[in-house]
């Protein structure tokens, strides 16, 4: 039967009507589909996800500093953070200390062994609300140090034994939608915010990459939608005539159509107010929460040409709104952006100050975004609906290099928030199960266990138990939709992702507990 559609029924069946869909929407989606979301929470239970990615591999040695362990700064005079000499970190406080602005020495964590880089001292509230993990010793077995290979592992969910990653040819949270089928009924369900598609979204159905929603008008003619706006009205008449086309009952082509009626409407939806507006505040309610140009980035009371953080965070800061708003203004369930510039062969820190440089710069930025979406969702009574996590394709060695910067290493950190996250440290400590061994100061210890010349900081957790348990126990699959979405847990006897063991020789930790 002809698929015919008027322009009033369209603009009732639109993207807005779409977005409502929840429960009662099983009702309207195709057999094959209702296995995977009747098996499942994924959607419709209002929990949501937004993912980072840290390009370059980040130096996690620098970012939660193992800095009771004298191998540390023994292998970084350089570039290493320093100890404040007025504090004693092996005391166990449980919470974080909260420093001075400009403070330039670790910021003790609580736990009596690991210290926080002071670039990122915005994450202190949130680590001390208890809503922020801090993760470290985290990669996966056979780690390559090839930044495509280990990008691609990653986004992939896959690992560096090749006989494993030729398996799995989409992406992690590509998958994750997938299995759902949340992307079947909802245009915008998993949105990437950045220049290209990343891997991790990419599979054989369309999910959807912008460089910027400022820019997201592919009609290209018309401003803003306005009832006086002839030239939108014309262009969006064409289009329903165009939709009077009949089209075959098979090969799930309704489907199609009413995603591509879905998407037509989000043109309109990127042009909203809803999306152009910048008034989100902290709570002293006049620092901006998303420093997107000059005007938002002034520092309070100080020269009007003084500013926190500078242009080059404006386009990052930029996508981390647009994906805040993906989540709170739209069905999508997990939207994510990407940082570069995190391969550091040289000059990783500024001489003489390891406090700053380009990688602190980096993890300032990073902290910020973190602080910002605790606030924005907080303020949208959404956190306790939200995941934010970072991924990074390898951590860096832990001896200095000769240009003041690190190569190519192993494990690094993850970060971990949300109002339902069991926050804390993980992995860095010598209570772990699996037990961070300090070295003397010379080339020994955990920080050398990889390789005993410029130091591969071993792995302790497997990358995939973090996201796993994040996609079961935060967005709701089952554990047989994560067994589908990381092939990885089929094999618990030999993988070990969910209850931790030895794996290749190396002990793993297992799941974290984390939400």
């Amino acid at each position: 039967m002809a698929n015919i559609i008027t322009r009033r029924s369209f603009l009732k069946a639109g993207f807005q009507a779409t977005a409502a869909l929840g429960l009662a929407s099983l009702t309207t989606i195709p057999p094959f589909l209702k296995r995977a979301l009747a098996e499942g929470n994924i959607g419709i239970n209002g929990k949501k996800l937004i993912f980072i990615f840290l390009r370059g591999g980040n130096d996690g040695v620098n970012n939660i500093l193992p800095i009771q362990d004298p191998s540390y700064l023994g292998n970084r005079a350089l570039i290493g953070i320093r100890k404040d000499p007025g504090i004693d970190y092996s005391v166990a406080t449980g919470v974080a200390d909260a420093p001075a602005a400009g403070y330039q020495y670790g910021i003790r964590l609580g736990n009596g062994f690991a210290a926080l880089n002071p670039a990122m001292a915005d994450l202190v509230p949130l680590y001390n609300a208890g809503q922020l993990a801090l993760i470290h010793r985290v990669a996966y077995r056979s780690q390559s140090r090839s930044h495509f290979d280990s990008e691609v592992y990653w986004e992939k969910a896959a690992d560096g034994v090749s006989a494993n990653n030729r398996k799995i040819s989409d992406g992690l949270w590509y998958r994750t939608i997938v299995e759902s089928g949340w992307n079947r009924t909802h245009a915008l369900s998993g949105v990437s915010i950045q220049s290209n598609m990343p891997q991790s979204l990419r599979g054989v159905e369309p999910m959807t990459n912008l460089s910027t929603i400022n820019r997201y008008n592919v009609l290209g003619v018309y401003t803003p939608v306005g009832a006086t706006n002839t030239d939108r009205v014309k262009i969006l008449n064409a289009i329903d005539a165009a939709n009077l086309r009949a089209h075959p009952s098979k090969d799930n082509r309704e489907l199609v159509h009413n995603l591509g009626l879905a998407f037509r409407d989000t043109l309109d939806t990127f042009q909203s107010e809803t999306f152009n507006t910048n008034s989100f505040f902290d709570t002293d309610g006049t620092t901006h929460l998303f420093p997107i140009g000059t005007s938002s980035d002034v520092v309070t009371g100080a020269n009007p040409t003084t500013y926190r953080f500078g242009s080059g965070f404006y386009g990052f800061m930029q996508n981390i709104k647009s994906c805040a708003q993906m989540l709170s203004d739209t069905p999508a369930i997990i939207s994510g952006t990407e940082m570069g510039g995190f391969d550091t062969h040289t000059g990783q820190v500024t001489a003489g100050s390891p406090h700053l440089g380009g990688h602190a710069s980096l993890l300032r930025r990073l902290g910020w975004a973190y602080y910002a979406l605790w606030r924005y969702f907080t303020a949208k009574n959404m956190w306790d609906n939200v995941v934010v996590v970072t991924m990074s394709e390898f951590g860096r060695t832990s001896a200095e290099n000769a240009s003041m910067g690190t190569d190519h290493g192993e494990s690094s950190v993850m970060y971990v928030a949300g109002g339902g996250v069991k926050g804390g440290v993980y992995g860095c400590s010598p209570a772990d199960s699996v037990p961070w061994l300090p070295g003397t100061g010379a080339k020994d210890g955990s920080l050398f266990a990889a390789n005993n010349s410029v130091g591969y900081l071993k792995r302790a957790i497997d990358y995939r138990s973090v996201v796993g348990e994040i996609i079961r126990d935060h967005l709701g699959a089952t554990q047989n939709q994560l067994n589908r979405i990381i092939p990885a847990y089929l094999n618990e006897s030999v993988e070990h992702l969910r209850l931790g063991g030895t794996v290749s020789s190396t002990p793993i930790i297992g799941e974290l507990g984390l939400v």
